[in-house]
């Protein structure tokens, strides 16, 4: 085996990887932002200033979760070597990264924090990178 293809072996392997955790991390972002979501004042002083827009956290639930579903399908495109596979995993990564801005820009404006969507931005910047 040459050092190129051993190479290649690799990064694919740890971008596979990273893509696995990207999407686990996503799809949990998405689902636990549903507390706030449904009773943002039963989380705190922190979250209640949030109540005014439940409506908002609603859709950054429903589109984060699918984000992560896309990224999910995207590790199993990417396993089975489809054609179009990268393409897929860049364009559920670049979602990722520009709803997560959004996010948590929104989360720091109302209540001044944004963990742990900060969390899931950066490991899908870090993803996107190794991409």
């Amino acid at each position: 085996m040459s050092r190129d293809t051993w190479w290649g072996k690799t990064l694919r392997f740890i971008g596979i990887l990273l893509m696995g955790i990207t999407a686990l991390f996503t799809i949990a972002g998405g689902l636990g932002t549903t507390c706030v979501a449904l009773n943002p004042t039963g989380f705190g002083e922190s979250m209640a200033e949030l109540a005014p827009f439940q409506w908002l956290y609603a859709i950054f639930v429903i589109i984060t979760t699918a984000i992560g579903v896309m990224a999910a399908r995207a590790v199993f495109l990417l396993a089975k070597n489809k054609p179009n596979s990268y393409r897929y995993a860049v364009t559920a990564l670049v979602l990722g990264v520009a709803v997560g801005v959004i996010h948590m820009l929104v989360s720091r404006a109302l209540r001044g924090k944004s963990m742990p969507v900060d969390a899931v931005v950066y490991t899908t910047v870090l993803t996107l990178i190794v991409f």
